[in-house]
């Protein structure tokens, strides 16, 4: 609650002092049409503060990322592996280029569609050829991002064990990273819990309802669910590139794979935006802005909201203004405080 406090009263600062960014819509030519999670995130309000910055390094754990992918263009780090083989080059499973793409694709550069931001991305393979991964992969990516110096590690893959995983973000949390896991796509409860060190991520739709949907052969999907979810983004219609998708090389896809990266994401914008703040500072500023659906305070359907990146940005800009805006904001903020002691 008084975190909560001081996030409100640093925005209404920022307002009053009249040094809100002005909101900025990207020239690409898919995101209007496609990206309607753009807007129900606030991302235009976020780019009014920084399209992202190429210093802010994501991990992708996946299945590699293909590196001829003209919309992650010039921002692909040399690839990685867990797995003690070759780091894989994303063709035979796609997957890891759609993770990528979902937080990556170049912002403003009139092709495709928009990332969340320009952000570095380090692809490091935590599969075999045949897609699939085990616990002690990903915990030694995991470990290896953070050693690489990633600020945010994304994992969009379900594994046997997440022990091993969250011992491993313990580590990556004490060099300043935070990692993201993808919730799951059972449409079921899950009583996991215990894993102190993983941001689990669940999936939303258009209407901020869980993410939940019948396919054409029957089959039922959607986002899995329970006491082990922390935030929730959107995970339905979400455009990704892939240059093997012809003629665009583009598509849509679902899943909590593609929630993740977007929270993933506004972790990487407030670190754009504040490079100087701490891990559990921006993990803060996710929990504390985020949009609360379902029933009031943490569930288990969206954890503690539906990320929101525009307020993220405005809470990093907040934490760390220009020094010129310091003085009025430590002002304004005892005023506030003052103000709140004498009503209450």
């Amino acid at each position: 609650m008084a975190r909560r406090l001081f996030m409100a009263m640093l925005v209404l600062l920022l307002a009053g002092a009249g040094a809100r960014a002005t909101p900025f819509t990207p020239n690409d030519p898919y995101y209007g049409p496609y990206e309607w999670y753009g807007t129900q995130m606030n991302l235009p309000d976020a780019w009014g503060f920084s399209l992202g910055s190429s210093q802010i390094i994501i991990a992708v754990l996946d299945t590699g990322v293909m590196a001829d992918t003209p919309d992650l263009a010039g921002r692909l780090l040399p690839p990685l592996s867990a797995t003690g083989s070759p780091p894989l080059d994303g063709r035979a499973y796609r997957h890891g280029t759609w993770v990528a793409s979902t937080v990556g694709m170049t912002v403003n550069n009139g092709l495709g569609g928009a990332g969340v931001g320009n952000f570095s991305i380090l692809p490091i393979t935590v599969t075999n050829t045949l897609g699939h991964n085990t616990p002690q992969w990903i915990a030694t990516g995991i470990r290896m991002a953070a050693d690489a110096g990633a600020r945010v590690i994304n994992v969009s893959h379900s594994t046997l064990s997440y022990d091993p995983l969250n011992d491993a973000a313990g580590y990556a949390r004490t060099k300043g990273a935070l990692v993201f896991v993808a919730a799951g796509n059972s449409d079921q409860l899950n009583g996991m819990t215990g894993f102190d060190n993983l941001i689990f991520v669940s999936a939303t739709n258009r209407n901020d309802e869980r993410w939940h949907e019948v396919l054409k052969d029957g089959t039922i999907v959607g986002s899995s669910y329970g006491p082990y979810v922390d935030l929730s983004a959107p995970g339905d219609e979400i455009l990704i590139a892939d240059p093997t998708l012809l003629p665009s090389g583009y598509g849509i896809i679902h899943g909590t794979s593609f929630a993740s990266p977007l929270a993933a994401g506004a972790a990487a914008m407030a670190w754009s935006i504040a490079p100087n703040l701490t891990a559990d500072q921006v993990l803060g500023l996710l929990y504390d802005t985020a949009v609360d659906l379902g029933p009031a305070g943490r569930d288990d359907e969206f954890g503690r909201g539906r990320i929101d990146i525009g307020a993220v940005a405005a809470g990093a800009y907040a934490l760390a203004p220009e020094p010129a805006t310091l003085a009025l904001l430590a002002g304004g903020l005892a005023a506030l405080v003052i103000g709140h002691r004498r009503r209450g």
